[in-house]
Order: C-alpha cells, then structure tokens, then sequence
C-alpha cells in the first residue's frame, strides 16, 4: 500500500493572511489553499494514500497535486531519499539550522549588481531608511581613553603582525603576473596546515592550526582554483594537510563558467587563484549537538579567512574574501555534496594591478 507524508525539508508561514509553504532546499515557495492545510494534517505521519479517498474524489485530487509540487512525499522516492540525507546528515541541530543554511544559499537566477550600480541602489535607498551606526556604545557609562601606539614596535615579539594588520586592504585588481609556487604553498600551509597532531585513544586525533577551531574539531576544507600559478597546471585542487599539498581533482572550470560561479564579479573570476572554503559538517556535529554549533563554522571559516589576507598581506600579494557567490556553480565545479559540505566562502589571490 502506497504511504505518503508531509515534506520535512520546508517551513511554513503566514503572509497577508496566506498560509505559505516555503521550500527551502529546492527554493520554492507558494501559498497553500485551507483545503491543502487539512490533507497536511492528516499526512503529519506516514498514511497510505488511500485514506484520503478513491481518485477522482476532490480530497484525493488536492493530495495528488500537492504530491506533484513535492509537498507531500511517496515513500521510497527520490524525495524520499534526498529528505533522509537531510535529517541524516544535519541531525540533531534540527529544522531551524537547515533552514538558516539552504534558504540563504543562492542559485544561477540570482543577480549581482555592478559596484556602481549597487552603490546608486544604497544611495537610494539611504535617503528612505538611513543606515544603522556601524558601532555600539553606552554614552551613559563612564569612559577611559586609549590610544594605540603603533609607531614603536621594539618591545613587540612580532611587530610584522601589525604591519600586516595596518597594511590589509581588499584588492580587486590583479597584473597578469602568475603566483609562484612556493609562495601559494607556503600560504596554504599556514592557513590551513597542521602545527602538531595531538593524539587520543577516546577521541581521536586533534590537529592544531593557525585558526582557532570549536572542539579543536577543524570542519573547514580548503580547495583551489587555479588560473596563473608558476608550475601548477590550470585545474581545481584540493589542500591536503594529511599529505602536505595540493591533491589536483578536477579540472578548471570554463572562464564564462568561472564568472559566473563567482556572481559575475570579474575581480574573482581573473584572478590568478581562487581559495575556496567548505566545511565539512560532521567534524563538527559530531562533538556537538547543540545547533549553536553551526555558527562556530562560519566563525572558523572568518578566521581562516583572515589568517589567508593577513599572510598574503605580508607575501605582498592582494587578496579580498567574497561570499556573493552562485553556490550551486561552485559546489559543480569543486564536485562537493552541498548537504554534507557546503560551500562558505572565495578568497580571490594575485599580485595588485599597479
């Protein structure tokens, strides 16, 4: 007998009095009619389709339509097994993080605005509704002065950190000149490379790097995209700590197709290499239940970040870090699972256009 059930990979909301259904995984969202809500209901759990009435009858027909639109679900289908992979792997942090994820991940039918245009658009809409301050203070409570001193560095044990700190700006215009070798490695190893491994039996091994990571439980995988780098072939790489380098998975992806993973922003898609951030979920659900779990990922994947502007501020290379993306295009072009390992982030790396 066939079973069918409500869609667990959606959210539903009322809008102007319309009960919507709101597909985040497929990104779908329409209203649904009083009689839809009623067969929800009843599909609350697995029914056999049945139960509902003989086809033909009106019941029977608003829960074959919604079967249709992907709201109700037959078991064993392919939607089915693909909402199954989705409380498998997101587990315990329950509906509110999936839906933080999936519906704010974008797709081939979002555009990007030129940064022209889209300075016009805030400058528009800034004279509607003014920005909010950019700091938060207390002016009620009292205050105590500080000035950093930044010109006299010899008690300092690392003054090149301050240079760097100082010196980082977002670079969008790259020369033609290829990154040597040595250099992208080097930048690799110290964003994402093992300091030391520290071994135990209970849970296994933990591997300290540069960045701080939750639970010491390092979630985030650094790939690479490859357009100019003195002798790397062009190709899609993979940083392997484990290994000490880059492992070549895939191959370059085709420029209009490049261009388009990263929002049509030329800066990203010319430059002579692309870092690019996923994270791995597990590591991190396994050593935590807690769905606050997730923002520590995306904190882990800021540090790392900043560690990468900060070191090729200091090689004299230019970088800036984007996450106006086409997902979907990069998780293609990298070959990742967007519901195991979704993408976070692109660090775009070159030597500055003079």
């Amino acid at each position: 007998m066939e079973r069918v059930k409500v869609a667990e990979y959606a959210a539903m909301f009322w809008k102007g009095g319309d009960l919507i259904w709101d597909d985040y995984l497929h990104h779908r969202q329409f209203a649904l009619t009083a009689e839809s809500e009623s067969i929800l209901r009843w599909f609350s759990s697995w029914r056999i389709l049945s139960t509902i009435g003989a086809p033909g009858e009106i019941q029977r027909a608003i829960a074959d339509r919604l079967i249709d639109e992907k709201v109700l679900i037959r078991e064993g289908s392919a939607e089915h097994y693909e909402e199954t992979r989705l409380l498998d792997e997101w587990g315990s942090w329950g509906a509110g993080t999936r839906y933080h994820h999936f519906a704010s991940r974008t797709d081939e039918t979002v555009t990007y605005l030129d940064p022209a245009s889209d300075h016009m658009a805030f400058a528009d809409k800034a004279k509607i509704e003014p920005p909010p301050s950019p700091v938060k203070t207390f002016p009620e409570r009292p205050i105590t002065v500080t000035a950093p001193e930044v010109h006299d560095l010899s008690r300092w044990p690392r003054p090149a950190l301050v240079d760097a700190l100082f010196s980082r700006r977002s670079v969008r215009h790259y020369s033609r000149a290829a990154i040597p070798l040595d250099t992208l490695g080097t930048l690799v190893d110290i964003a994402a490379g093992p300091i030391d491994v520290i071994d135990n039996e209970e849970t296994g091994s933990v591997v300290r790097k540069t960045s701080p990571s939750a639970g010491a439980r390092s979630p985030i995988e650094l790939y690479v995209h490859v357009n100019r780098v003195h002798g790397l072939q062009p190709a899609v790489y993979h940083y392997a700590s484990a290994r000490g380098g880059l492992e070549r998975i895939r191959p370059a992806a085709r420029p209009a197709t490049l261009r388009r993973a990263v929002g049509d922003q030329p800066w990203l898609a010319e430059a002579p290499v692309l870092l690019i951030y996923t994270a791995v979920l597990q590591r991190t659900r396994w050593r935590f239940e807690s769905r606050r779990a997730y923002r520590d990922i995306l904190l882990e994947a800021g540090h790392i970040s900043q560690t990468v502007l900060l070191t090729a501020t200091a090689m004299g290379l230019g970088s800036v870090t984007a996450t106006a993306l086409c997902d979907s295009v990069i998780e293609q072009i990298l070959g990742v699972d967007p519901i195991s390992e979704p993408l976070l982030a692109v660090t775009a790396l070159g030597f500055p256009a003079t």
